[in-house]
């Protein structure tokens, strides 16, 4: 009872426990050469699925002790369909069993220094038997040129036991209440502990109506809706079935972004965070993803690298990878509103179940770092207990970042990896120079179609529009920018510096090529220039006003505002850019991060006394030299995510900005911490480059199997490095796990600064041993280490821990004909969504394959 009473008190508390949370990532600047001090909000998280919510105390901890040796951070719950033969162990949603299981989990994950979020229902989206009919989800259609309002006959996807039912009207704020009050009562009844936050997926919602929308609609756009149902339906005029419908989209829109706003409030009013994935909802989604506290985006599928040697196998991949624009929309509206935190979905579909690799999630997470994303969240980590056999609870869609797949056991150097850059990335402020408006209304006034929702998979409404062309021409020109709203832009203060927004500094507004302008952005913007802010239009003015309502007044005064820019263009800090192809800005309105012509990638945050760059090179060549920087810097400190080393930079002064020598082969990155006017004393970071030809490391290899199922192959030597799936041993066609390379050599007697170690191709990630002492794993693009201060005179004895994937084990049931696709629902399908089946599968090659070569290394001075 007491304890029952004490988490009444701190569930119905709310704001300080809110706001403790929300601070757990602030920390002391770190001093100038070390890293951040590393959090739980850091590290990675998981998606952490409950099949069937077949949970149990014992195995929760199990779990949960497992991933955070593993390096996450923490778990998001969300309740799925079961697993057939495990009908014992399923539990209903929000029982008094299931808020126990909750309850222990929040527990167990405050015990281990975790956090626990959790789905506001099960599955997707938000519905259930808890929704009764009339809250139901409503469709408009148009029938033979009529509008009809039908149920949509939508249930929740992949639901739980005890979440089976229809899906909640996302335009019905009193719905809603309804629906929350269920959880009100359950963790009010239960005591239950507060997870860190609560979760909104995707708009996965088919509905676009609600029951009260003809009032809503006068309401907010003042006049009947019933009066232009012609022009709604298509027919009639076509710029009267624009602005109806651009009034339709617009309510629509701002329905639902109530119905994300009550949503957040009653979980802020708990004590709990809120994650919101707004994309693929009809809505503004800058505003969208800003009304919570972390906006999160989602990767799904491999996008294209030209990283030479990672691996795109044609029959391996889903060809609708998700344009890197997209995650703009998700930290821009964490930037502009001064969110802390921007999320992710990461890895959904990276390749096929088991054939996914750590050395292809990393080049995909790098690209999340440069596009603002600072919370990685596995797709992700099934629950599943230790009596399942293997390849236990899965979910059809995953990463299978889980403890069962081999690649586990190096994962933690990519955890690590992801951690310390997110202690970067996830303090000071962002340093984007440039506010691209988004013209929402030019989409919401197309003539076809009803609602116009803005997914992640057809992402045209971004990339092949004027405002995404001027987004992607900025960004291969090395401009760093985030996109802001009308409504966002109302809240942009103009200062004697630049311009600022929810913390964060500003050089200049850029409007794309917009036709449909509402008079209140166009006035800001026109104020904003009036007190010497820079706004840059591009290609042509503003041509209208959106909407019908009062359409001659507002175009008359449209039309006064847009004579006045046009007379004010070119005087000043307002310009007009006519070639948006060009899109070359002067210096003092935005500068270039120039890095981008030698093919280099880069964001940049703020600290106490300079600047953070995250400097990625995912490009075919390597980069040795100087690389400029559009920030002044009178000193700078490099430091490496990969080994955690650092050291002081060699740096000059620049015409503009400031220059740093970096050394960058495809596929790696690193932070560059620059000081404005401190001059940084410490050990100095080395510039090396071969000095000899480098030494294959040749002659028999010893080889054992050390870890794996489901038996270790026989121990071999060879003279010869191939895939131990070409050894004639039967067992090695199906291991999955680890095999120990060791090898004897002897250290050139040449002098060398440094060496460093070329595996050559590993399939798929390595330890090294040197003379008995760890140096490190490498599990991504360029497979090499350093290992001076390792090595001796002499004979040096180098053992290699190479694991692969767990693509042959699975290959091995299916050609069996093992039944361990055992699942309810969609059960399990492949990359294509199609009928999983690895039996037809060739092969994957494993181990170490070589060449395996060490290199002197010199010392230079740039």
């Amino acid at each position: 009872m007491q304890r029952r009473f004490f988490a009444l008190l701190i569930f119905f508390a709310g704001g300080l426990f809110l706001n403790a949370m929300l601070s757990t990532a602030s920390a002391a600047e770190p001093s100038e050469l070390q890293w951040p001090t590393i959090k739980n909000v850091n590290r990675p998280g998981v998606y952490w699925w409950w099949p069937g919510n077949g949970v149990d105390r014992e195995n929760i901890t199990w779990n949960l002790e497992t991933l955070k040796k593993g390096g996450i951070g923490g778990a998001h719950i969300i309740p799925i369909y079961g697993v057939k033969g495990a009908e014992d162990r399923f539990i209903d949603y929000l029982s008094p069993k299931w808020m126990e299981m909750l309850d222990h989990s929040v527990a167990e994950a405050q015990r281990l220094g975790m956090w626990i979020d959790m789905s506001t229902g099960t599955g997707w989206p938000f519905g259930g038997p808890i929704v009764p009919p009339e809250d139901g989800e409503l469709r408009l259609v148009i029938k033979d040129g009529k509008v009809e309002i039908q149920k949509a006959n939508w249930r929740v996807k992949r639901a739980a036991p005890g979440g089976v039912g229809d899906v909640i009207n996302p335009y019905d704020s009193k719905a809603l209440g309804r629906y929350l009050g269920h959880f009100d009562r359950a963790f009010s009844e239960s005591g239950t502990r507060l997870p860190r936050a609560q979760y909104h997926d995707s708009f996965e919602y088919r509905g676009n109506w609600c029951r009260d929308f003809y009032q809503q609609f006068e309401k907010r756009r003042g006049y009947d809706l019933n009066d232009h149902l012609d022009a709604l339906a298509g027919q009639g005029d076509p710029e009267l079935v624009s602005r109806v419908k651009c009034d339709y989209r617009t309510t629509l829109g701002e329905l639902h972004l109530e119905f994300i706003e009550n949503w957040a409030a009653w979980a802020r009013g708990h004590g709990c965070i809120t994650r919101n994935q707004a994309h693929g909802s009809p809505t503004n989604l800058l505003d969208t993803y800003a009304a919570v506290d972390v906006p999160e985006t989602e990767i799904f599928g491999a996008s294209v690298f030209q990283i030479p040697g990672l691996r795109r196998e044609p029959d391996n991949v889903n060809d609708d990878p998700i344009h890197p624009l997209i995650a703009y929309m998700a930290s821009s509206a964490a930037h502009v509103a001064g969110r802390q935190f921007v999320s992710s979905e990461t890895c959904t579909w990276l390749r096929n179940h088991f054939r996914s690799a750590l050395s292809q999630a990393k080049p995909e997470i790098d690209q999340l770092f440069l596009s603002g994303i600072n919370h990685v969240i596995y797709h992700g980590c099934c629950y599943s207990p230790k009596d399942a056999e293997w390849p236990g609870w899965l979910f059809y869609a995953s990463l299978e970042a889980n403890p069962r797949n081999a690649f586990w056991r190096d994962m933690s150097a990519l955890n690590e990896y992801i951690a310390r850059c997110q202690s970067i990335l996830q303090s000071g402020k962002p340093s984007n120079d440039i506010l691209l408006y988004w013209p929402v209304y030019d989409l919401w006034s197309k003539p076809e179609g009803l609602n116009q929702n803005c997914t992640v998979h057809q992402e045209g409404w971004l990339t092949k529009s004027p405002c995404g062309d001027v987004a992607m021409a900025l960004r291969e020109k090395g401009y760093l920018f985030d996109f802001i709203s009308d409504r966002q832009l109302q809240k942009v203060q103009g200062t004697k510096d630049g311009l600022e927004s929810g913390g964060a500094h500003y050089e200049t507004i850029v409007v794309p090529p917009t036709d449909h302008m509402p008079i209140a952005t166009l006035r800001k913007l026109s104020q904003l220039a009036e007190a010497g802010a820079s706004v840059c239009f591009v290609g042509h003015l503003p041509k209208t006003v959106p909407g019908l309502a009062d359409l001659e007044e507002r175009q008359t005064e449209l039309d006064t505002l847009v004579a006045a820019v046009a007379d004010g263009a070119g005087k000043g800090s307002l310009r007009l850019i006519e070639d948006a192809s060009a899109m070359t800005l002067p210096a003092e309105a935005a500068p270039r991060e120039r890095m981008v012509d030698l093919g280099l990638k880069c964001i940049r945050r703020t600290h106490d006394e300079g600047y953070h760059y995250f400097v990625a090179n995912l490009s075919d060549h390597t980069v040795d030299g100087w690389v400029p920087l559009a920030q002044p810097a009178a000193s700078a400190v490099i430091l490496d995510p990969l080994s955690g080393d650092s050291g002081v930079a060699t740096t000059k002064a620049a015409e503009s900005g400031a220059e740093v020598y970096l050394q960058l082969e495809p596929g790696q990155t690193c932070i560059v911490r620059t000081f404005t006017e401190k001059k940084v004393d410490g050990c100095a970071w080395s510039v090396l480059r071969p000095s000899a030809n480098a030494l294959e490391i040749a002659g028999t290899w010893k080889v054992d199997f050390v870890d794996g199922a489901p038996v270790l192959p026989a121990s071999f030597s060879t003279d010869v490095l191939k895939s131990w799936t070409e050894l004639g041993d039967a067992e090695s066609k199906r291991f999955a796990g680890t095999a120990r390379y060791q090898i004897e050599f002897e250290l050139p007697t040449i002098e060398a600064k440094e060496w460093c170690l070329e595996l050559g191709e590993v399939r798929e990630s390595a330890r090294v041993f040197v003379n008995g002492r760890e140096v490190g794993t490498r599990f991504a693009l360029p497979y090499k280490i350093l290992v001076g201060k390792y090595v001796k005179p002499g004979t040096n004895t180098l053992a290699i821990e190479v694991t692969n994937l767990s693509a042959n084990r699975i290959r091995d049931l299916d050609t069996r004909k093992v039944p361990w696709k055992k699942f309810y629902d969609i059960n399990f399908v492949n990359v294509n969504y199609r009928k999983f089946d690895a039996s037809k599968w060739s092969l994957t090659p494993s181990g170490l394959l070589g060449p395996v070569r060490l290199v002197p290394m010199r010392s230079m001075t740039p």
